[in-house]
């Protein structure tokens, strides 16, 4: 078997021009080059490591490499998973939107109304990470106070409440990290990047507690070897759970999950329209609340619940962003209200109800959605100054929302993934209760009204709910081996020298995009690996 170091003239590395069963050996293996990868890559450039960086695809889009990303789904409604996420250097940062924001302090702890929540850690820790990371992102000042970003004409919106708040997210231009990060990884001496190189298998010893080289293989038919003294998996939430379950030849059940936690715990984030706000003043300004820009960066405000309402009221996190309702959510929604009113009347003038009764009901519904009623008959102009809320809902950990392995194959011939998002009464009770509570506070300082979206018959959920794109989840993090897949320092428990990054160890998921956590975990988890291995 032939064994491979490339020079300097060979950081990229398209492994389908190696002979076959080479061995490749290296320091530290990285496996998958997206936000995760390539920034664990970049923290060991010029140290004295060396490092291999493993990516299924290219540079650019190939839709037989996509192609393995092919599973079923059996859950809520959701994605195809081959769209889901982009399989070639740079990762899901190909076409990802930007939206950053850390998670908040209680999305680390353990709530007792949360069943599983809680991470090893406090924010605090990954404080400064998250600092770094803003760098990374290309995000500017670590600063999310909403008073920085107010200007003479924007500013939030005036609510005196303990319960509800402004808070602010920042926008990475976005970052490619293919491609603003490449050629610094191409200069890297102590840095190969192999091409077209997917993982098949994880070969560990006899006793499972140490990884000792992985199986590699191209869509071609060329298998070769990757031994390396440190690995970390860097493929997302749903293929780190694949790879741990697919290397079953010394753990039946896979590797990692001797408790039967690989693949389960999967979490997304609702998306939802809650609400329709219909201002009190159609000329409200709500600048702050869509994209602007401040000194060169780009922030949005959004309307949260506070910790303390959030622990009071026992609620996932959640926030609603302000959008200006479009027309088929005023028709879609509006509508319901205007037949209802119509109907009593005419079965009023039917006698088929009191006078008085229909007179109290036709006041309060008159009352509750005058401004609704108007717009909607008003549609050939639409209403100026309606707002919709938009909650991105936080996910409840679920030990059967999960991801498992089916009996097909792919190309390379490892099993394909059956995914089965699941969510339930705490993410519907979040819902409910927290467009009443932004309905209480924003009329109670004459702002306006909320009227609820009204909920499909089929689902129980208002029409429109679906994923936010944003896997996590899988091998969550834990101290306790039998409540988590990896440690607090991303180690598979049991496995000494075998680690897993990016969005597939979050413990629970906040309301944010995951993004900004993915690459402080992984600028963390780069600081642990140095230090063990000096």
């Amino acid at each position: 078997m032939a064994w491979f170091q490339g020079g300097k003239e060979n950081m990229f590395i398209d492994v389908r021009t190696l002979p076959n069963e080479t061995e490749i050996r290296s320091d530290v293996c990285i496996v998958g080059a997206g936000a995760a990868g390539i920034t664990l890559a970049r923290e060991f450039v010029g140290g004295s490591l060396d490092v291999c960086l493993l990516e299924s695809g290219g540079f650019e889009f190939d839709s037989k490499t996509q192609s393995l990303y092919q599973g079923e789904n059996v859950g809520f409604p959701y994605y195809d998973l081959e769209l889901l996420r982009l399989r070639y250097f740079g990762g899901t940062t190909n076409h990802w939107g930007g939206s950053c924001r850390p998670l908040d302090e209680i999305d680390f702890e353990r709530r007792d109304w949360v069943p599983h929540s809680g991470w090893p850690f406090d924010k605090s820790l990954l404080d400064p990470f998250y600092r770094r990371a803003h760098k990374v992102c290309e995000l500017g000042p670590y600063d999310y106070e909403p008073d920085a970003w107010e200007t003479e004409t924007d500013h939030h919106l005036p609510l005196k409440t303990d319960r509800v708040k402004t808070t602010m997210g920042l926008q990475s231009p976005p970052t490619r990290f293919g491609r603003v990060y490449r050629e610094e990884i191409r200069a890297a001496e102590n840095l190969r990047t192999y091409l077209y190189a997917n993982v098949v298998d994880i070969e560990t010893r006899p006793s499972s507690q140490k990884v000792s080289r992985l199986r590699v293989a191209t869509l071609e038919g060329h298998r070769f070897w990757v031994s390396a003294r440190i690995f970390i998996l860097a493929t997302g939430a749903i293929e780190n759970a694949r790879l741990l379950l697919s290397s079953n030849k010394t753990q039946k059940e896979g590797l990692g999950n001797e408790h039967d936690l690989v693949g389960r715990y999967f979490m997304e984030h609702l998306s939802v329209p809650g609400a329709l706000l219909l201002p009190s003043d159609p000329s409200l300004r709500t600048g702050l609340y869509s994209a602007k820009q401040v000194k060169g960066v780009t922030g949005e405000g959004f309307l949260t619940l506070t910790a303390e309402t959030l622990r009071r009221e026992e609620l996932l996190n959640v926030r609603a962003l302000l959008r200006t309702a479009s027309p088929q959510e005023l028709t879609r929604n509006v509508s319901g209200w205007t037949v209802s009113a119509e109907r009593i009347l005419k079965e009023g003038r039917a006698g088929n109800l009191s006078s008085a009764f229909i007179k109290d009901l036709w006041n309060v519904i008159t009352d509750i959605d005058e401004v609704a009623i108007y717009s909607y008959r008003k549609l050939v102009r639409p209403a100026h100054g309606v707002l919709s809320l938009y909650y991105h809902i936080e996910n409840a950990p679920n030990s059967e929302s999960r991801v498992s392995l089916t009996s097909e194959v792919d190309q390379l011939g490892m099993q394909r993934v059956r995914l089965a998002w699941r969510f339930g009464d705490l993410e519907r009770r979040t819902l409910t209760r927290t467009n009443e509570i932004i309905g209480e506070e924003l009329g109670r300082v004459g702002i306006g009204r909320i009227m609820e979206i009204q909920n499909d018959a089929g689902s129980g959920w208002p029409v429109g709910l679906r994923g936010a794109w944003h896997q996590m989840g899988t091998t969550r993090m834990d101290s306790d081996f039998k409540r988590g897949v990896v440690n607090g320092d991303c180690r598979v428990h049991g496995i000494s020298n075998l680690y897993l990054a990016g969005s597939s160890v979050f413990p629970s998921s906040g309301y944010t995009e995951p993004t900004l956590t993915i690459v402080a975990l992984s600028l963390r988890l780069a600081y642990h690996v140095k230090e063990v291995m000096k």
